[in-house]
């Protein structure tokens, strides 16, 4: 898209509907989308919340009358949120697009209809879940356990809804036949989804939320993404202090950034829900007085404790745009975990995510499930600004891993001044308070390190090396004063850097 004149927005809506086809384990059409989406004309940047929210039928009184005091993760009862990517897509393309929509998503139509080679996370997930898509008609029909050994993923259903998707617009979705297929379908196996919901459904172009960070300003998404968290990190980062002349995979450095998200956590799990009906205190919780006394509370030598996180290692797409004009599209369109719900319209061929298992069956909590209300989410997109323009794109799938992974990136471009390729590639490590153990690191941070966040009370375990639930992180960095444009992809994930 960008050889042929496209912007960055073009190419952005051509990367999410191809990877609908290719990567239709982590993201699609059934999924939501956020990005921030920098533009050059008026040197602005722009965020767009595509979450959608919970169905009119989906009440607590629904879920008790079916049995169940929480929410299911996987089948019919997860699909209870309206998918807000095809959404995404189209105010993109209205804003900063200049193809068609046809010539968009052509590159993913032919794909769906001549076959996909099955990448190596998409076998391993096909592999993963193929009981749970057995268990669904449309899941067993067209990604069950009969296409495992395939060389081609071939998705005819998907072909035709992209296609359509192409040619009549974002209103055969949302209020024409493809929101009755859905309709018909989530009747029948019991999902709470109905047409009606689809016709209600509008994404909305909000404002990034911000924070100095290191001679930079940090961007990202705006609640229900948990990207405040992200922010709320990289302060407690940098007041802390203690860190910034450590060896990036020393046990000091990992310690002080596992301390700052630990906190982070916190807020996070307090304060991010829908902010129509309950906004997070965004200006008090990243106030310096306060981030302040936070860094306070890190002791360098010892892990604190703390309440239970979610564990969540969900599939997701994170992809960065650049174009000639100096656009910028930071983007993440997920399905939440593998295949979402693994329920699949027959008709369309598309799964329907399952964010809506983030709410809770409690009463009078953050996250209680409403009709109408969007669940918290764990995508975000990034972006660091200097002198007003974006320097970082940047950003990572991996779930509630995500605001960890865009602290180690944001530190190591930012203040150790490595290229995006060299800081995409360095170990990793991933926390989690309810996990054991609660630390998890990529094995070559060495043994220094391990024993050294051992001694500091940390219950630390050992993954391989290039581990997948570490992320898949994409960035790209734009160095003005060299005038080039360096792009990183991760050795963790299928993805790749291209250049026009």
């Amino acid at each position: 898209m960008l050889v042929s004149g496209g912007t960055a927005a073009d190419a952005a809506i051509a990367v999410a509907s191809t990877l609908s086809v290719v990567y239709c384990h982590m993201t699609g059409i059934g999924g939501d989308f956020f990005a921030l989406c920098y533009d050059a004309a008026t040197d602005s940047v722009h965020a767009y919340d595509g979450a959608g929210a919970a169905a009119a039928l989906a009440t607590h009184d629904f879920y008790h009358r079916a049995g169940h005091d929480s929410i299911p993760q996987r089948g019919a009862l997860s699909a209870l949120t309206v998918p807000g990517a095809v959404d995404t897509w189209f105010a993109l393309h209205e804003r900063f697009g200049s193809m068609d929509m046809s010539r968009l998503v052509a590159s993913g139509v032919a794909l769906a209809r001549d076959g996909a080679p099955i990448a190596r996370s998409l076998g391993r997930g096909l592999f993963e879940e193929r009981e749970l898509l057995d268990a669904d008609e449309g899941g067993r029909a067209i990604l069950g356990s009969g296409r495992l050994g395939s060389a081609l993923l071939v998705q005819p259903a998907l072909a035709n809804t992209l296609e359509k998707i192409g040619s009549r617009g974002r209103a055969w979705f949302y209020e024409g036949e493809a929101a009755t297929a859905i309709d018909r379908y989530c009747t029948r196996v019991g999902s709470p989804l109905r047409a009606s919901d689809f016709g209600a459904h509008r994404g909305a172009w909000v404002d990034p939320i911000r924070t100095p960070f290191l001679g930079f300003e940090s961007l990202t998404t705006a609640p229900p993404s948990q990207g405040l968290t992200l922010l709320i990190a990289q302060s407690i980062y940098e007041e802390f202090g203690a860190a910034s002349d450590a060896d990036d995979v020393s046990a000091a450095f990992v310690h002080a950034c596992v301390e700052a998200t630990r906190l982070a956590y916190a807020d996070r799990d307090t304060h991010i829900c829908d902010p129509r009906y309950r906004p997070a205190p965004i200006d008090r919780l990243l106030a310096r007085e306060r981030i302040r006394d936070l860094a306070k509370r890190i002791d360098g030598d010892r892990a604190a404790d703390s309440s239970a996180v979610a564990s969540d290692f969900g599939g997701t797409t994170f992809f960065a745009c650049v174009d000639s004009r100096g656009n910028a599209v930071s983007a993440i369109q997920s399905l939440y975990q593998h295949f979402g719900s693994c329920v699949v319209v027959p008709e369309l061929g598309i799964a329907l995510h399952n964010r809506g298992c983030w709410f809770t069956l409690d009463e009078g909590q953050t996250r209680s499930l409403s009709p109408g209300h969007r669940p918290f989410h764990t995508l975000i997109a990034n972006m660091l600004l200097s002198g007003g323009k974006p320097q970082v794109v940047y950003g990572s799938m991996g779930g509630d891993g995500q605001p960890q992974t865009g602290l180690s990136l944001s530190i190591r471009i930012a203040e150790r001044g490595m290229e995006p390729q060299a800081a995409i590639e360095r170990p990793r490590w991933r926390w989690s308070s309810a996990t054991d153990p609660e630390l998890v690191v990529e094995r070559r941070v060495g043994s220094a390190c391990i024993e050294g966040l051992r001694a500091r009370g940390h219950r630390v375990g050992v993954t391989d090396d290039w581990d997948e639930t570490m992320g898949h992180a994409g960035a790209i960095v734009i160095d003005r004063d060299r005038g080039i444009i360096l792009a990183g992809t991760d050795p963790r994930s299928d993805g790749l850097a291209l250049a026009e």
